[in-house]
């Protein structure tokens, strides 16, 4: 035996606890049992959890089992709800003292919402099954993995409770409690995946506003006439408000459709399990339930996709809209540019003009100051031109000198501005 230590992963305890966190409870006919899922806040949820085992810390717990008062309870805690499975036998004929008002007597119920009360009657024989039977309303069920006869009428009675009649044949109360515990969980799962079917209703009506305001507004994109700067802009913050109002929309029913899908998975998955036979002319519950449920599914499904494809469109819209808006920009900067050049033109035919007028202007005066040179060169005896001679034949070079300075004072100023 090696005497080294092995290093576990610190959530490997809880991912072999996973595996025996929901057993099945072992059931002898007759018995009762009596479902019940319900949301409640984070101090309801612990109160339960105390109820059953007050030695550990209540946040913490999932699952638990125990025997209250001869009752023997299974209270699980889930994503968005809790569950709690009550199991009695029946042997005696004392039905004065329900599971539910064992339920209401044990747990702070006041604070509770309910989604799923069901009681799961367990007889003996087909004759008491059928006593416990309606004869106003429609029967469904079958035969479930050969053995088990089901029967009910998936409506509740005057206390709100929908109610399963079975009767199993020949079964080991391990085996009975196996069956009946998909048979719960099928029930729990079909009502929580219909959550989703209201939120759908409901989101059809303003998908369908959204869409409307969408195709008014396409067809104001698509006009014939030219649109002005100032239509995009009212174009685009009437596309960004309504991406903004569908994008809110979409956050509210992501998290309500995944939870349907996957409750609706886990449904198929339990009424698979069961195995049901048809018995005579009794509508079987999988062919029942299944031609209700999916025509639901459907329907979530089917809004899920018209909130994406809307979602798609109006991506769509704003960015063809958002291309049209930068192109006009475009347009104008090129206008702007050239109007610039335009300008650039006239300002540099001014400036040689003005140039020109400077070269003209600087020589003037600068003959002016060499005439007083002039006058006092042509005094000289030696000198044979006059001042008049002599100021005519400086003219033409103080010009070129002039015009070449500027030249070379301009040249200079373009190189250092175009580095």
């Amino acid at each position: 035996m090696s005497d080294k230590s092995w290093q576990f992963h610190p959530d490997r305890n809880n991912l072999i606890a996973e595996a025996h966190a929901r057993p099945s409870q072992n059931i002898s006919a007759p018995a009762q049992v009596l479902q019940v899922a319900f949301r409640c806040n984070k101090a309801i949820r612990e109160a339960f959890f105390s109820v059953l085992d007050p030695s550990e810390n209540a946040s913490t717990l999932r699952h638990v089992s125990n025997d209250v008062n001869g009752v023997r309870i299974k209270l699980e805690r889930h994503t968005e709800f809790m569950s709690c499975t009550l199991f009695r036998d029946m042997n005696t004929e004392d039905n004065l003292h329900t599971l539910a008002d064992f339920f209401h007597e044990t747990f702070p119920t006041d604070e509770i919402e309910t989604l799923v009360l069901l009681q799961v009657d367990v007889v003996t024989t087909t004759a008491k099954m059928l006593k416990l039977l309606p004869l106003t309303e429609r029967i469904y069920g079958g035969k479930i993995r050969a053995q088990i006869d089901v029967r009910s009428t998936f409506k509740p009675d005057e206390t709100g409770c929908v109610r399963f009649v079975v009767h199993g044949r020949k079964l080991t109360g391990d085996e009975l409690g196996r069956r009946l515990q998909r048979l719960v969980e099928m029930e729990t799962y079909r009502t929580m995946s219909l959550l989703g079917l209201a939120k759908a209703r409901e989101v059809g009506v303003r998908l369908l506003e959204y869409e409307d305001q969408l195709d008014a507004l396409t067809q104001s994109l698509r006009g014939e006439r030219a649109s002005t700067s100032s239509d995009d802009e009212s174009l685009f913050e009437k596309l960004s408000a309504l991406s903004e109002k569908n994008n809110i929309l979409a956050s509210e029913i992501r998290y309500r459709f995944a939870a349907s899908r996957a409750y609706y998975a886990l449904f198929d998955q339990r009424i698979t399990s069961l195995e049901e036979e048809k018995v005579g002319d009794v509508q079987t519950m999988s062919g029942f339930l299944r031609s209700r449920l999916e025509p639901a599914i459907a329907t979530i499904e089917s809004t899920a996709k018209r909130q994406e494809t809307l979602t798609n469109d109006l991506s769509r819209a704003l960015t063809l809209l958002r291309t049209r808006i930068e192109l006009n920009l475009n347009k104008g900067n090129q206008a702007l540019l050239q109007s610039m050049d335009r300008r650039h033109d006239q300002q540099l035919k001014i400036s040689r003009t003005v140039e020109g007028l400077s070269v003209v202007a600087i020589t003037y005066y600068a003959v002016g100051l060499m005439s007083y040179l002039l006058k006092a060169l042509a005094k000289q005896p030696w000198m044979p031109f006059s001042e008049t001679i002599l100021t005519a034949i400086s003219v033409p070079f103080i010009l070129i000198i002039v015009w070449f300075s500027l030249n070379r004072i301009r040249n200079a100023w373009e190189d250092q501005h175009e580095k």
